[in-house]
């Protein structure tokens, strides 16, 4: 009966396009899930890269403080840049 080829034939077509999707599915969810993950990893490294050069600068203007005053005048950022 060849009229039931046609109702097989697309029966398999939609079930092997389904598991098909579904594949797509899956890997396309792996690799968002780990953009996610590598964004939230940049976002603290660059949390401590921003500490850490805080800390540098905090260095820096403390000895550019020539009267230990605990702020910088025009002056003593002119001096320190020099």
């Amino acid at each position: 009966y060849p009229e039931t080829a046609f109702v097989f034939i697309g029966s398999l077509m939609t079930l092997v396009f389904g598991v098909l999707n579904l594949i797509v599915a899956v890997i396309v969810d792996t690799f968002a899930e780990n953009r996610s993950k590598d964004v939230e990893s940049r976002a603290q490294e660059m949390e401590v890269q921003e500490l850490e050069e805080k800390s540098i600068l905090k260095k820096i203007f403390h000895k550019i403080d020539e009267d230990g005053s605990g702020a910088l005048s025009f002056d003593e950022l002119e001096s320190g840049a020099k």
